[in-house]
């Protein structure tokens, strides 16, 4: 993925999603991206991307060690919505990258996740899983 194409397509995400989805929010996805890369160099094709709001993270104590430990530093980034809301973005490149993705969101409130392609000029978001409220305190 040279540089993210400006089209954006969401696929397979449930309506009670897409009414707090921070991928619905225009410009949102392809903007994180693109600094990414601007401040890192090329992604993949195809990754898994993990968004969840930064207040969540912060109502539960921070972000719990186990994320981190999961995550890649450099991966792993806050960034902010069009009225200036944080979220943490995490990016997953790596082989177990599913797997991975399924241990993180139980630990996420309010996150979603996403399989991202790049296909003919457009950047693709397959829905996989919305996590709303979790169990899981730092």
């Amino acid at each position: 993925m040279k540089s993210t194409p400006t089209q954006l397509e969401i696929l397979e995400q449930p309506t009670y999603v897409s009414s707090w989805s921070v991928a619905g929010i225009p410009g949102f996805i392809s903007a994180a991206l693109d600094r990414w890369q601007r401040e890192h160099g090329s992604l993949p094709d195809r990754f898994i991307l993990v968004a969840c709001p930064q207040a969540e993270i912060n109502a539960s104590g921070g972000l719990p060690d186990q994320v981190r430990e999961l995550t890649n530093p450099r991966l792993r980034f806050q960034h902010f919505t069009g009225c200036h809301k944080p979220y943490l973005v995490i990016l997953l490149v790596d082989e177990d990258a599913g797997a991975c993705r399924e241990k993180l969101q139980k630990m996420l409130s309010w996150s979603e996740g996403y399989l991202v392609e790049s296909v003919d000029r457009t950047t693709r978001l397959r829905f996989i899983e919305a996590t709303e409220e979790c169990e899981y305190i730092a």
